[in-house]
C-alpha cells in the first residue's frame, strides 16, 4: 500500500512532464502546420449562409481550441482581412458580431491568448482582448444620453417605438436622431428605411454608442459599404466595431482615416498599416517590371540587372487575328 502510494507520488510529476512535453509538441505542429485546420475552419463557418448562425457557431466553437490553435485562427483571420480576402473579412465581422470575445471565451483563456500574442508581438491580435470603449464613448454624459430624442422631446418610448414601425416620412426623419438602441432597433427594420438615413445615425456624433452596435447588428445594413465607412470613421464606435469595419474600407477612405485624429489611435495605426501592406501587395503583383525593347525582346529586371527573352510579335499577331475572325 505504501509502495503504491509512493509510485503515485513519483509517477505524478512524470506524467505532467510528459504531458507538457506532448502538449508543447503539439503546439509546435499547430504553428507549423494549422494554417489548414484555419482555412477548414472559415470554410465550415462560411458554408452557413446566416450571419447571426455563423457568429453563434464561432462563439460556440472557439473557446474549446487550444490557445495557440485559437491564436492562429485569429491571426490569420485578421491577416487575410487586411489583404482583403472577403471571406476573412466576413468571419472578422461575425467575431465581432459575437462580442466580446473576452466574455466569450473566459477570463483564464482571454490572458493566455493575450499574454501569447503579445509574447509573438501581435498587437492585433491582443487588442481583441482590450475594452470596446473609445475616449469619445466613454465621455458621453448620463446627462446626454438622458436626453433621447431632442427632435421628438414629447414623445414616449413607447410611442417612439411605434412611430419607428409606421410610414410617416417625417417622424422617420425625426427618430434618426433618437438615442435609444431599441428605438433604433425597430428603426433599422423598417422597410422604408434607405441606406442614405442608416449612414445618417451611423455617422452621427455625438451619439449613443449602443446604438451604433444595432446598426453594426443588422443584417440587412452591415452589407452596404457606406455604412462600414461611417462605422469606422466615427469616433464613437465601439473599437471593436470600428477595427472590424476597417479592413472593408477602400484605399482613399483608408488613407483618410489615418489622417483623422478624432477616431481612436488604434483605428488609425491599423488604417496606416493596411494601406503599407496593399501598396506592398501592389508592387508584389507588378514586379518584375517586364520592358519591350527595340529588337523584339523583352527586357526583364530582375535582382538589379536585365535579362532578354525572346519575344515573337509575329505569333501573337496572327494569334489575335484568329481569334478575332471567330
Amino acid at each position: 500500500m505504501v509502495a503504491n502510494q509512493e509510485n503515485a507520488v513519483t509517477d505524478g510529476p512524470e506524467l505532467s512532464a510528459a504531458r507538457n512535453q506532448l502538449l508543447a509538441t503539439l503546439r509546435d505542429h499547430i504553428d507549423q502546420n494549422g494554417l489548414s485546420a484555419v482555412n477548414r475552419m472559415v470554410d465550415q463557418l462560411l458554408a452557413v449562409p446566416e450571419r447571426p448562425m455563423r457568429a453563434h457557431l464561432l462563439a460556440e466553437r472557439l473557446p474549446r481550441y487550444d490557445t495557440h490553435l485559437c491564436l492562429l485562427l485569429l491571426r490569420t483571420i485578421l491577416n487575410r482581412s487586411a489583404m482583403r480576402d472577403p471571406r476573412a473579412r466576413e468571419v472578422l465581422l461575425d467575431l465581432t458580431r459575437a462580442r466580446p470575445i473576452a466574455r466569450l471565451l473566459g477570463y483564464q483563456r482571454s490572458r493566455q491568448l493575450y499574454e501569447l500574442a503579445h509574447q509573438r508581438d501581435q498587437g492585433a491580435v491582443a487588442q481583441l482582448f482590450l475594452s470596446t470603449l473609445t475616449e469619445s464613448s466613454q465621455n458621453v454624459s448620463s446627462e446626454f444620453l438622458a436626453r433621447e430624442n431632442t427632435k421628438l422631446p414629447d414623445e414616449s418610448l413607447g410611442w417612439r417605438k411605434r412611430l419607428a414601425r409606421g410610414n410617416d416620412r417625417l417622424k422617420l426623419d425625426r427618430l434618426l436622431f433618437d438615442r435609444n438602441p431599441t428605438v433604433i432597433a425597430m428603426l433599422l427594420k423598417n422597410p422604408r428605411l434607405i441606406e442614405r438615413d442608416v449612414v445618417k445615425i451611423a455617422a452621427m456624433r455625438p451619439t449613443n454608442p449602443a446604438c451604433l452596435l444595432e446598426v453594426f447588428q443588422s443584417e440587412k445594413w452591415i452589407k452596404r459599404y457606406r455604412v462600414k465607412v461611417a462605422l469606422a470613421c466615427n469616433p464613437y464606435s465601439p473599437l471593436d466595431i470600428a477595427m472590424a469595419c476597417v479592413p472593408h474600407l477602400m484605399l482613399p477612405r483608408l488613407q483618410y482615416l489615418a489622417r483623422n485624429r478624432t477616431v481612436h489611435q488604434r483605428v488609425r495605426e491599423t488604417a496606416e498599416d493596411l494601406i503599407r501592406r496593399r501598396h506592398e501587395g501592389f508592387s508584389d503583383e507588378q514586379d518584375p517590371i517586364h520592358l519591350v525593347g527595340s529588337s523584339g525582346t523583352i527586357v526583364r529586371e530582375i535582382d538589379g540587372g536585365e535579362m532578354e527573352l525572346e519575344l515573337d510579335f509575329e505569333q501573337i499577331t496572327r494569334e489575335l487575328e484568329d481569334w478575332m475572325a471567330v
